[in-house]
């Protein structure tokens, strides 16, 4: 019910599964399968490759090539979009307030008190990210490699 939400029926993804698999194709991304996956990953993912062959999917290769991508976008993105949206947040929302003497406290203390460490470092990222002078540099154009 936000402005992400579409009013559109929702198939019936349980029934979907007693159909048969023969015939159904499934893409396997050779990039998926590069340097620093974890060797029972990588078992894990072949088994599950052999079972959906065994059932009559045909596997076909594919690439992605933005995926080395995905990851610093992510982390771009994430920590810009979290700036923004944190910002609104006071003491009013996190609930510490009511024991704040005037507007400068409040304000203060709720991000001092209100965020956790990690929060507070993807601001102060996503801040950077979103500067005057960076916000061309890095944002805009991550923000165009998410939508590739």
């Amino acid at each position: 019910m936000d402005s992400t939400s579409v009013d559109l029926p929702v198939p019936d993804y349980v029934a979907e599964l007693e159909k048969p698999m023969r015939g159904l194709k499934l893409g396997v991304a050779k990039e998926y399968f590069g340097e620093g996956l974890d060797d029972e990953v990588r078992q894990a993912v072949e088994a599950a490759i052999e079972k959906f062959k065994s059932l009559g999917c045909e596997i076909v290769p594919v690439s992605l090539p933005h995926t080395p991508y995905a990851i610093p976008t992510y982390y771009l993105v994430a920590t810009a979009e979290a700036s923004s949206n944190l910002a609104a947040m006071t003491a009013c929302a996190t609930g510490i307030g009511a024991r704040c003497k005037d507007a400068v406290e409040m304000y203060r203390r709720s991000r001092d008190e209100g965020f956790g460490a990690e929060v507070k470092r993807r601001i102060m990222l996503g801040t950077y990210a979103l500067s005057a002078g960076y916000y061309d540099a890095y944002y805009l154009k991550r923000r165009r490699c998410a939508r590739c």
